[in-house]
Formats: C-alpha cells, sequence, structure tokens
C-alpha cells in the first residue's frame, strides 16, 4: 500500500511539474505567447497532427506490402478410431495423435500495378493530412489574435468606461463644492450623481465584458481553470493608415494560390484520387504470385521395421505365383519363403528429418466476372475523383472570396479609424469648449452630460475602430506569408 501511495505520489509530482513547464511561470502573456502555447496544446492541432501521424503509418505500410509475407502454422490433432496416418497415408484402426507443422511465404510478382499505385496514393494522401495540420496551425493563429485583440479591445474600453466614471465624480465634486459655497442649487447635484451612476454601471458591464474576452481566450488556449491568467497589451503604434492603392486583391490570391495549405490539400487530394482510379482498373488485370512452403508430420503410431528373420513355410502355407495373363491366370509355382519382423516406435526427430517436404510454385489468377464489383468500383473511383476536383474548385473560390472580403473589411476598418479619430479629436474639442462654457454658466448640465456621452462614444469608437483595422490588415499579412505580430 505504501509502494502504491509514493508511485501516485511521484506520478502527479511528474505530472504537475510538466504542466507547469509547458505554460508561461507567469500569468501576464504576449500573444506571441498565446500563439505559440496553442499551436502546441489546441484540441484542433493535436487532432490534425494524430491524422497525419495515421496517414504516415499507412504509407508506410504501403511500401512495406511489396514485402513477402510468411506465415507459420501448426496443428495437433487427436483421433478416436479410424484415422489416417499422416506419414503414410494408410487408415489405423486405432486411437491416436499427430502433429503437423507449416512454414509458407507468398510473394506478388504482379498485380496490375495497384501495390505501387497504392504507395503514390497514400503519399499524396499523407501530404494532404499535412496541409491539413498547417492549416488548422493557421486558423489557430488567427483565432487566438482575434481573441486576444478582442482582450486589448476590452480592456482599452474599461479604460475609457473608467475615465468617464472618474470624470463624472470630478464633476460631482465641483459641484458640491460650488453647493457649499452657495453659488449653486443643492437640486442641481442630482443630475452629477445619477450620471456617476450610470458611468459606474458602464464601467461594471465593460469589466464583466473583459472578463469574459479573457476567459473565452484562455478556454482556447486550453488552460486549465485555476491557472492565472492575464495579458500584456502590446505597444501598437498604427501609425499612418496603409495605402490601399497598392495592395492588389488578385495579386494576393495569385500568391495564396501557392502557399495556402487549404489549397495545397485540396490539390494533393485530386492527385490522391487519381491513383485510387488506377488502382480500381488495376483490379481487372491477372495477379501472379510466387509460394514457398515447408511442410512436416509426426504420428505417434508411426513404427518402422527392427528385426527381420527369414524361414520356409510347409508346403500348404506356400503363398500360389500366378502367371501374368491376366485374361487367365493359372499358378506356375509357390513360394514358401517367410519374412518374419518385429517393428519399433519412429523417434520424434527422425519422423520430422524423414517427413519434412518443401517446395514452391508460381500462381496466377485471372478475374473474369465478379458481379460487377469492380467495374462499379471504377465508376465510383472516377466519381470521386470529380468530387475532389471539384473540392480544389470551391476551396480555390473560398479562398478568393475570403481574400477580398479581407481586402474590403481592411479598407473599411482603414477609413472607419481616419473617421474615428477625427470625431474623437472633434469630440475632445466640443467636450473642452462646453466645460469651459459650463463653468463660465453659459451652458447647462444637460449640455454638458450630452458632450460628455459623445466623447465617450467617440474614444469607445476610436478604440474599436482601431483594433478591427490592426486584425484586418493582420489578415492580409496572412495571406501575403507574412507572421502575424503586433510589434
Amino acid at each position: 500500500m505504501k509502494r502504491i501511495l509514493a508511485s501516485f505520489i511521484l506520478c502527479f509530482t511528474v505530472l504537475s511539474l510538466w504542466a507547469q513547464a509547458a505554460a508561461p511561470d507567469r500569468a501576464n502573456w504576449t500573444l506571441e505567447e498565446c500563439i505559440r502555447y496553442a499551436t502546441e496544446n489546441n484540441i484542433s492541432v493535436k487532432q490534425a497532427d494524430l491524422y497525419k501521424r495515421i496517414s504516415k503509418n499507412t504509407y508506410l505500410q504501403s511500401k512495406l506490402n511489396l514485402l513477402p509475407t510468411i506465415s507459420a502454422n501448426a496443428s495437433y490433432n487427436f483421433n478416436y478410431g479410424n484415422s489416417i496416418n499422416p506419414t503414410t497415408y494408410t487408415y489405423v484402426q486405432e486411437n491416436s495423435q499427430s502433429f503437423s507443422p507449416n512454414l509458407q511465404a507468398n510473394l506478388n510478382l504482379f498485380t496490375g500495378l495497384q501495390q505501387l499505385h497504392s504507395i503514390k496514393k497514400d503519399k499524396y494522401d499523407l501530404m494532404a493530412f499535412s496541409f491539413d495540420y498547417s492549416a488548422t496551425v493557421n486558423s489557430t493563429v488567427l483565432t487566438v489574435t482575434n481573441l486576444f485583440l478582442q482582450v486589448v479591445v476590452n480592456k482599452e474600453l474599461v479604460k475609457v468606461a473608467q475615465k468617464q466614471v472618474d470624470l463624472s465624480q470630478s464633476q460631482l465634486d465641483v459641484q458640491k463644492r460650488r453647493i457649499s459655497a452657495g453659488t449653486m442649487a443643492e437640486a442641481s447635484v442630482y443630475d452629477f450623481e445619477a450620471q456617476l451612476a450610470r458611468d459606474q454601471a458602464s464601467l461594471i458591464a465593460q469589466q464583466n465584458a473583459e472578463a469574459i474576452s479573457n476567459i473565452t481566450l484562455k478556454i482556447a488556449l486550453q488552460l486549465p481553470d485555476n491557472a492565472p491568467f492575464d495579458i500584456i497589451i502590446p505597444e501598437v503604434n498604427v501609425g499612418s493608415v496603409m495605402a490601399f492603392g497598392n495592395l492588389n486583391p488578385h495579386e494576393i490570391f495569385q500568391y495564396a494560390l501557392s502557399t495556402q495549405p487549404v489549397i495545397q490539400a485540396a490539390q494533393a487530394r485530386v492527385t490522391s484520387s487519381h491513383y485510387s482510379v488506377k488502382i480500381a482498373k488495376g483490379s481487372l488485370s491477372p495477379t501472379i504470385y510466387m509460394s514457398a512452403f515447408s511442410h512436416d508430420n509426426w504420428f505417434n503410431l508411426a513404427s518402422q521395421p527392427d528385426q527381420i528373420s527369414y524361414s520356409l513355410a510347409a508346403a500348404t502355407a506356400s503363398r500360389p505365383i500366378f502367371s501374368d495373363l491376366t485374361s487367365a491366370p493359372t499358378i506356375v509355382g509357390y513360394d514358401r519363403l517367410q519374412i518374419n519382423y518385429t517393428t519399433k516406435p519412429v523417434s520424434f526427430s527422425d519422423q520430422f528429418k524423414n517427413n519434412l517436404a518443401n517446395g514452391f510454385s508460381f500462381n496466377m489468377n485471372i478475374p473474369i466476372f465478379t458481379g460487377w464489383q469492380k467495374m462499379t468500383n471504377i465508376a465510383n473511383s472516377k466519381l470521386q475523383y470529380q468530387i475532389q476536383q471539384l473540392n480544389l474548385e470551391s476551396a480555390k473560390n473560398g479562398l478568393e472570396r475570403d481574400i477580398y472580403q479581407s481586402y474590403a473589411n481592411a479598407k473599411g476598418n482603414a477609413e472607419s479609424y481616419s473617421a474615428n479619430l477625427k470625431a474623437l479629436e472633434a469630440s475632445q474639442k466640443a467636450f473642452e469648449t462646453t466645460t469651459k462654457r459650463y463653468n463660465a454658466g453659459l451652458a447647462t448640465n444637460y449640455d454638458l452630460e450630452i458632450s460628455k456621452s459623445n466623447l465617450a462614444r467617440a474614444e469607445s469608437g476610436a478604440v474599436q475602430s482601431k483594433y478591427n483595422y490592426i486584425f484586418s490588415v493582420k489578415v492580409l499579412d496572412f495571406y501575403q506569408g507574412k507572421p502575424i505580430t503586433l510589434n
């Protein structure tokens, strides 16, 4: 019991150390760390890797199928009553036992090139699954990047909401001092208290949105529930908006056709299905194979002469000797010589040495009629080839659609970001002007609240449009073969 408990503690310790080594030793993660961890631990990535490894084993086996097959079998028989002596093929009228080992080897000499085509088919299947793995990694990278940026957006919006709360609190404090000084009516404070409460509710809602986006990213990374997790907001310098006149979505599409694993996987499956057609046609060909065997027998009742003696029998016990004339046989004499002998059992080793039989053969199998099954297989394999060709065209169309859509999104988000920056600048100036007018008694509480709300919306719009623009640009970088990074 103590040994079992010690083994359990040791295994738990090893697993804990492995889990700690697999993840960064701190709670704050960068985008690069999230991407690296996701591509190593995401369930979809692991599944794609397993499918690739299965395909790799299948490809190896298709090459090993060119080797001869060797099998061995043995049987031990208990016979009751009449049985056949397997060493002499004569009947024995008593209980007996026999042992027969066999060794056989087969080598395919010609199978209509089916084996060679199977090797090529499995090779392209392996390529397809390898590209599927790469496509899954790419999809995971984009997903993690999107989720990461969503957390960044929500964190920035929390800052905006907190700024509004601080601003409302500051305005409320100013209003209370004015009331204490007797320059403002006491009832005017209620509008500021109500605005502060609304801003605090907005802050709580935004903090909840941040927590949910954080949990969503954590789940996507397959991190344990109790693992501390947060992100590091990167220093993103957007700079000037990209000049989309220098980008051509058609050129991006042409480049992606030769680099995107989704297209490469579809192309590999087209080639694989092409060899499937050849395999199906090869089944119409005769097959030639060679067989070699080694066979032995042992019989427990096997015996051999031991002591031999000769004697002359009496005339009446002599055996007649007939003439060789079958039409009218006659007795031409008598054989009085008698052979007397005793027998002894044949040993196990002697039987195996004397009964060993070896040989080989060449065999041909010619398919003549199989219920039209082979022709049906050929027809279906041709249809599968057409399906894979359509899948390739569909993948190309989907890639072209995604690239043009990503280009349109990036261009639209760039224009939206520029517009929101202008709106933010205008709202900031309007708020400053309204604040000065309010302090001078030229604006009402309502005017100040409206100006402050407009500023909050402009700040939120600028944050969201900024990171929407960043993500859409990163998607275009992805299709151009550039690494995903926020630096």
